[in-house]
């Protein structure tokens, strides 16, 4: 087992879709948040299978830093988690369906890290 601390400060979501537990998830977003006095501080947001590797969510990031920590605004950030992304399609999910699931699991996680849920 490996085990990370946890960051003070900072909370995190980490949220994947999948169509049977022991299958690969066809998109995972992992989100850290840091916020003061309810505006987000920073934030990080990584995605898998939206690329040949995983990557950041700038887009995210960049949308949600220094903005109020509420419902509203996670969800217009997490509108950008697809921007610039080109997800291979496979036998589980088109291109445009992981952009949705990028979109959909970038606003749960960051709402799950933002202590919201």
């Amino acid at each position: 087992a490996v085990h990370v601390p946890a960051l003070d400060g900072w909370g995190y979501g980490y949220q994947k879709f999948n169509r049977r537990a022991e299958d690969w998830a066809m998109v995972a977003v992992c989100a850290l948040v840091s916020a003061r006095d309810g505006v987000c501080e920073d934030v990080r947001v990584g995605l898998t299978h939206m690329a040949s590797t995983p990557l950041r969510a700038t887009a995210v990031e960049d949308a949600l830093r220094g903005q109020p920590l509420d419902a509203g605004s996670i969800r217009e950030a997490a509108e950008q988690a697809a921007e610039g992304t080109e997800p291979p399609g496979d036998l589980n999910a088109t291109p445009a369906y992981k952009r949705h699931l990028a979109r959909v699991l970038c606003q749960r996680a960051l709402t799950e890290a933002a202590g919201l849920s």
